[in-house]
């Protein structure tokens, strides 16, 4: 398209808007939008969140001059230009709704300060605005302003005067997330003394709540029993303190507050599982069953409840409820054809399953045909299963096919075919070249598969495109440690994936093993102790005890590769390192 013509299409637009603008009505009407995510696309809220530009209330010119400059970045894609000129606009200008506008496109950019600039221009306007007042008060906080911060919640609290649960909820829920315990706690102190918060069930909710999330137990428990001798009927109440005795590993406590919690309110869903959880714990089964028959019936609780009478060894009482799925009427028929899908595959009924998600519709339709293809595939019907699948494909976006692909992928491997699996992966990456997902599965069956050039080439090509991707960086990492010698490149990569995710069982395990292969035996026990205690899976079973045997810790050695041999049976890790040291034929 010739440039000049571009340019004059975009100044004839800029044009109308103008003469838009100025002859505008004054009342437009904005439905509420929840507070962007920090990581939310800036697009929606720009393009279209709010009013436009041409609804607007005529205003004077440099204001109007702000705000046409705000909307033709946000066309750009330049939003943070475009959330300071609405800022400039909001500043200027007594209309509440630009300010609110101005603080809804600085939410979606991810400018802070904006946020809070223009959040305060809203609530000054708007005062009664309770959500100006939250965004306010949460973008200061934010920032490091508590003093700020304080203000807004203090307003917060005045406006919610005639609901003080609602208002307290408000503020702990701002408070929560800060890291500054110190300065978190001295606001909660004095807006507690302000609102005369000792003499409040809220309030003393909200200071046990901000005291277990800085791990201070002890005085949460004792904020919490104020607020019990408050109002001892609230079930809210007696459950989070029900809640914290069980983190201080105080389970008869624990009991007696989620007994007295369901006893005010036996419908609770959450209050009843974890009531009842507790006393299967404490070895009262029948007790546990009773609490959860009493939870109104729906397809999500029915299905909590076969879970639950499997967990506690009491098939028959899951195979009634389960039965119950046929006759039992729901509001929602697909949604309680999946709870009855999952109820059988648990049950083992694989056949029945399929029939029951066969019937879902909506939102949860497609995983219900991945499940069915997984089925069949259990079944012995590969086929179908892969027929199904390419059906899948024939009509869906970019996303499922992949999703497709990789059920697909799965199902081969499992079937003991991995040619046509990497077959399959060759065509899905021919028509999605751009899907990680689809190559990093690639690269590690041709590992399996001893084509190393293939599973480099592969790794190397997503960490190009994404250098932080600590998953490829550990497994091209591992890949050079365990079948190459190059391990001082393999040791770069893996301390790559380390410094990004330093709280990964694998990575840790990654860790330990490129010490093991470099001789820093001390050093890889430790890595692999700490990988064990947070995932217990048979390849880090494989690998601690190759490295205890190294150390001359033979038995202990041949314990573990039992436990992990109780764990997968099948692992072809554990069971390859056993034979190497003779411990399996």
């Amino acid at each position: 398209m010739n440039c000049d013509y571009c340019f004059m299409k975009r100044v004839t637009g800029a044009l109308i808007f103008v003469m838009l603008l100025t002859t505008a009505c004054s009342s437009a009407q904005e439905s509420p939008l929840q507070p962007a995510a920090e990581e939310a696309p800036a697009t929606a809220e720009i393009v279209d969140g709010g009013p436009s530009a041409s609804e607007l209330p005529p205003t004077d010119p440099d204001v109007m001059y702000h705000v046409f400059s705000g909307e033709v970045m946000g066309a750009d894609g330049d939003f943070s230009a475009a959330a300071a000129e609405y800022l400039e606009a909001a500043l200027l200008s007594d209309d509440p709704e630009i300010a609110e506008r101005a603080t809804r496109i600085a939410v979606s950019a991810g400018e802070w300060q904006m946020v809070t600039l223009a959040s305060d221009r809203w609530a000054m306007l708007d005062p009664a605005n309770l959500e100006a007042r939250e965004l306010a008060a949460g973008s200061r906080l934010r920032e490091g302003d508590y003093v700020g911060a304080e203000f807004q919640l203090a307003e917060i609290l005045k406006l919610t005067e005639n609901d003080p649960a609602s208002g307290w909820r408000i503020v702990t829920a701002l408070l929560v997330p800060v890291n500054d315990q110190v300065r978190a706690n001295k606001v909660l102190d004095r807006l507690s003394e302000k609102f005369n918060g000792s003499e409040n069930a809220d309030a003393l909710f909200a200071r046990s709540q901000l005291a277990a999330r800085f791990g201070e137990l002890g005085k949460a428990d004792d904020y919490i029993d104020q607020a019990i001798e408050l109002e001892p009927e609230r079930a809210d109440l007696l459950a989070w303190s029900g809640r914290l005795a069980v983190n201080t590993g105080n389970e008869p406590r624990a009991l007696k507050r989620y007994q007295q919690a369901w006893r005010v309110d036996p419908a609770d869903q959450q209050v009843a599982m974890a009531y009842a959880e507790l006393l299967k714990r404490s070895g009262d089964l029948d007790a546990a069953q009773d609490v959860l028959a009493q939870v109104p019936d729906t397809p999500e609780m029915r299905f909590a409840r076969i879970v639950f009478s499997l967990d506690a060894g009491d098939r028959e009482s899951a195979e009634s409820l389960y039965a119950g799925f046929s006759s039992a009427t729901y509001a929602n028929a697909s949604d309680a054809a999946f709870q009855a899908a999952q109820s059988a595959e648990l049950l083992g009924y694989q056949r029945d399953a399929i029939d029951w998600y066969k019937k879902v519709t909506g939102q949860q339709s497609l995983r219900s045909i991945l499940r069915q293809a997984f089925l069949l595939a259990e079944l012995d019907d590969v086929e179908d299963a892969r027929n199904l699948l390419a059906r899948l494909r024939t009509q869906s976006d970019n996303s499922v096919k992949s999703q497709s692909y990789l059920a697909e992928s799965q199902i081969l491997q499992e079937a003991g075919l991995q040619d046509a699996a990497l077959q399959l992966l060759h065509d899905a990456l021919a028509e999605l070249p751009d899907n990680i997902a689809l190559r990093y599965t690639r690269a590690l069956l041709a590992v399996g598969l001893q084509q190393l050039d293939l599973a480099e080439s592969d790794l190397r090509q997503i960490i190009s495109e994404d250098p932080d991707n600590a998953a490829a960086l550990n497994a091209l990492g591992y890949t050079l440690a365990d079948l190459t010698e190059r391990y001082d490149e393999a040791e770069q990569l893996i301390l790559q994936a380390y410094a990004l995710q330093p709280d990964d069982a694998s990575i840790i395990d990654s860790m330990g093993w490129i010490s093991y292969r470099l001789g820093r035996l001390e050093e890889a026990e430790a890595y692999m102790r700490e990988a064990w205690k947070l995932m217990r899976n048979a390849e880090i079973a494989a690998h601690l005890g190759e490295v205890l045997w190294a150390r001359g810790q033979k038995d202990e050695a041949r314990s573990l590769w039992q436990l992990g041999l109780e764990m997968e049976s099948d692992s072809e890790v554990l069971i390859k390192t056993m034979q190497r040291f003779g411990e399996l034929p």
